[in-house]
């Protein structure tokens, strides 16, 4: 009897002690960390981005960058004089969500600025953290910027062909 008034005694001493436990509160600067964490790292990759394109640190990705650079504005210059001389056309295909079906120039550039830095910047990521010894990722990590190229540069041809 006295061995289960022991353990009562003590389970229940036990209980009301971690109920004077008392848990601190995280300080703010913790939730704000966690709630910026993201941004701000997606703003330090393209800052990371960003110095290496200027200092052409990784020339493969920085030549590939500066040519799908080229042929966007080869695509929106084109496409701009096609559509000043055929006042009746409209822009067509998946670009029309974004630009519109009569864009202007200031369109074209925007979309294409935005488009150009995302893929850059994910291309850019994806090179430096990727699995960069594995044989497939050699040629992964541009497969988003150079189908990119290649319809801005059909597209140019087409529009050039157009005029």
């Amino acid at each position: 009897m006295k061995r289960l008034c022991l353990l009562l005694a003590t389970s229940l001493l036990g209980s009301t002690a971690r109920a004077q436990d008392i848990e601190k509160p995280k300080p703010a600067g913790a939730v704000h960390h966690q709630v910026f964490s993201v941004p701000l790292a997606v703003a330090d990759q393209i800052a990371i981005s960003a110095r290496d394109f200027a200092t052409f640190r990784d020339p493969q990705w920085s030549v590939l960058t500066l040519a799908q650079i080229g042929a966007g504005t080869a695509d929106a210059v084109t496409s701009l004089n096609y559509m000043r001389t055929c006042h009746n056309c409209i822009e067509i295909g998946p670009s029309r969500l974004f630009v519109g079906k009569h864009p202007d120039a200031h369109k074209f550039y925007t979309a294409g600025t935005i488009e150009i830095t995302v893929q850059a910047v994910a291309a850019h990521y994806f090179r430096t953290h990727g699995p960069t010894r594995k044989w497939y990722w050699r040629a992964l990590w541009a497969a988003p910027q150079s189908l990119s190229l290649y319809e801005h540069a059909r597209a140019a041809q087409k529009n050039a062909a157009l005029e």
